[in-house]
């Protein structure tokens, strides 16, 4: 407002170079007049760390849990492939179960990028004050921040997806890890032209290697499959996807609750009851 502006123009009276001893000095002196300022940064800040922190989880949940399924998926194909395994005995349940949990996945993965991007601006918002304040130009703040905010979603997804992915999809996990390193490294330099190239390239890589390349007739062995990645726009799938992961939520947790010493009698399993205990008789 009027005191952002105030402090600004007092700051443009100096020689014009930026010096970072006075803008440290000027910045002081604004925060000293007006305390709450930096309550309003710090708010700021406390919301987009929380945002972040709850996006993190989600997206870390949602990847391990279709890893775990892979993972299974993979050693049930190889037991099959050597003999030591016939895929149709009673699998069905199984194979449901497991469609169950990543049906869920590209939607987490969404919302997850949705709640990051807000973490990110909210973060990095009171950057636009403090130059204002010290007298650099900001030209549309706001802009600068939504763009650095998108790079940094894109980049910190990708990061944790390579991660994730890393123990069981190697070619798919350095494909991830490429887009995250190279924007990392492309994105802070404020260079246009290298932003540009690398949203173009990791834009075009991720749609050939995960979208375009699988649906082909023959699929390179290098080409490695991560799971459902393609939300759907229809909300009846929508629907479908929240029920399907929710029965699969409530499946593992009755897993785990039936593994706890005690918990058998008030969760049940489904399964069938015991067999009654029968008299022991003493023989003479």
């Amino acid at each position: 407002g009027k005191q952002l502006a105030d402090a600004a123009e007092g700051k443009g009276e100096g020689s014009g170079k930026f010096n970072p001893r006075e803008a440290a000095a000027t910045l002081q002196g604004f925060m000293a007049a007006n305390p709450d300022f930096a309550a309003s940064a710090l708010g700021w800040l406390a919301v987009g760390m929380v945002l972040f922190a709850i996006a993190l989880v989600i997206l870390i949940f949602s990847e391990v849990r279709v890893v775990l399924v892979v993972r299974d998926q993979d050693f049930r194909g190889d037991m099959s492939a050597r003999g030591y395994m016939n895929a149709a005995d009673k699998l069905t349940e199984l194979e449901q179960r497991e469609q169950d949990t990543v049906a869920a996945r590209p939607y987490l993965t969404a919302g997850s990028t949705v709640v990051q991007f807000v973490a990110f601006i909210c973060l990095l918002k009171p950057l636009c004050d403090v130059l204002d304040i010290i007298g650099l130009p900001s030209g549309n703040c706001f802009l600068t921040v939504a763009f650095g905010s998108f790079v940094g979603t894109v980049t910190t997804t990708t990061l944790i997806m390579a991660l994730c992915w890393s123990c069981t999809r190697g070619w798919a996990s350095v494909v991830l890890l490429l887009i995250a390193v190279s924007g990392d490294l492309l994105c802070p330099t404020g260079s246009p032209f290298l932003v540009v190239i690398w949203l173009c390239f990791s834009g075009a890589a991720f749609f050939y290697y995960f979208l375009w390349l699988p649906e082909q007739d023959e699929v390179p062995t290098w080409c490695q499959s991560i799971g459902p990645i393609k939300p759907s726009m229809d909300p009846v799938e929508w629907s479908k996807a929240a029920a399907s992961g929710t029965r699969a939520g409530l499946a593992d947790l009755k897993d785990a609750a039936a593994s706890i010493p005690g918990m058998t009698s008030i969760v049940g399993t489904g399964g069938e009851d015991p067999p009654p205990k029968q008299k022991a008789t003493a023989t003479v």
